[in-house]
């Protein structure tokens, strides 16, 4: 059986674990009322004739299915990107109530938040603390971002999983909207302090939601449309000062591609030493299951490249030449597969300006684009591989132009 539970080895981590002083300060022990009701207790599994009949007609439809399936190319349907399996996004679902396993061990107790309970972490992950709390020296003062920075890159990668560092990511947002809202409550206008009285006037709060006041707490997350108003003020002040951009840039990465990358997934997730060839050759499953693993230093990685691209387009003999990249406006998003994607604005100074008017700018625009973009239908060595990477490919599910709804 797959994932098969071993009450054992369960029973004896917790019995390791109640006896840390982590454990001990929380008052928890092991009840053992549970082993005592269920060790004794049996049941007769009876297997019904209902169950030993075979339809023929089924035998018969799955026949047909597995041969419909044997002209499958598994390799068609193999993104450059693995899927992701674990969001923070829930399914809609009308019932919650009849989903999930409830209980209530802090009843009847005060419930603490965990921007204050200072265990938290230690408490909910203890494969990856096994009981002990975090040590920090003396008169070191440390954010909690600064400590979630250090244990996400650290080389023990228990850090990097999924459920940590989502968990990782909502302590933090939790924090930010906390020190934002404590914030935006201290600034007043006209030297006067908020009142109570003005928080219960429904007036008062919708001239705050009129005037955008009411959502500047909210730019400190990188989702909320008080991000983007401010990111998009930015840009309007970039596009003032130098002008239309000249060229629009987008990268997308391509993890299962990197044979680099996957050598260090390697190294980092299961202690082997791989050679290039090796991780060029390797299944596309256990890529995927390797970059599934360590989210993080994907990442870090695609960031490393993204780096070298901007100084090989800065550098005198980089793409531009004749044409100085001036300033860039880049902005990263993570698409729904969980692979950064980055979109970006560059000004490269001397450039042509196009203008309608002027029949020359057309002119020296056309040379312009010439200068930088070619396409070539000779054979050359890289010609397969570079066509395979500018090939758009989508699922069969998705079509252009349909309209929905």
């Amino acid at each position: 059986m797959y994932e098969t539970i071993r009450p054992k080895v369960v029973h004896t981590a917790v019995k390791y674990l109640v006896e840390q002083e982590l454990y001990k300060g929380e008052g928890i022990i092991i009840s053992d009322d549970w082993l005592n009701e269920y060790s004794n207790e049996r049941e007769n599994f009876i297997v019904k004739d209902e169950d030993k009949k075979i339809d023929a007609n089924e035998i018969m439809k799955k026949s047909e299915f597995d041969d419909n399936d044997a002209n499958w190319n598994e390799s068609d349907d193999k993104p450059i990107n693995p899927v992701a399996t674990e969001t923070l996004l829930n399914d809609e679902i009308e019932d919650q109530n009849d989903i999930g396993i409830k209980f209530a061990p802090a009843e009847n107790n005060r419930p603490i938040s965990i921007l204050m309970d200072m265990k938290v972490d230690e408490l909910t992950f203890p494969k990856i603390y096994c009981g002990k709390q975090r040590k920090i020296k003396e008169n070191v003062k440390l954010t909690y971002a600064k400590i979630a920075k250090s244990e996400l890159r650290m080389f023990d990668r228990r850090c990097g999983r999924i459920s940590k560092l989502f968990f990782t990511y909502k302590k933090l947002q939790m924090r930010k909207f906390s020190d934002a809202i404590s914030i935006t409550l201290r600034k007043t206008k006209n030297t006067k302090n908020v009142t109570v009285a003005q928080m219960l006037n429904r007036d008062y709060v919708n001239g705050l939601i009129h005037n955008d006041d009411a959502f500047t707490f909210l730019r400190c997350d990188r989702s909320s449309p008080a991000f983007w108003e401010l990111k998009k003020k930015e840009l309007m002040a970039m596009n003032r000062q130098l002008g239309c951009a000249t060229i629009f840039l987008t990268l997308s990465a391509a993890e299962t591609k990197w044979s680099e990358l996957i050598v260090i997934l390697a190294n980092v997730l299961e202690n082997k030493v791989i050679t290039l060839e090796e991780a060029e050759n390797m299944s596309y499953e256990k890529k995927c299951d390797l970059i599934r693993k360590d989210p993080v230093t994907c990442v870090r990685y695609f960031e490393h490249r993204v780096k070298c691209l901007w100084e090989i387009l800065s550098a005198p003999s980089g793409p531009f030449q004749g044409y100085e990249l001036e300033d860039k406006y880049v902005r990263i998003e993570f698409q729904a597969r969980g692979s950064p994607h980055v979109h970006a604005l560059i000004w490269l100074k001397n450039a042509p300006k196009y203008d309608k008017n002027k029949p020359e700018s057309i002119k020296e625009c056309i040379e312009f684009i010439d200068k930088l973009i070619s396409v070539s239908s000779k054979p050359t060595q890289f010609s397969e591989e570079l066509i395979s990477l500018q090939r758009h490919k989508h699922s069969h599910t998705y079509h252009i132009g349909r309209n929905i709804g």
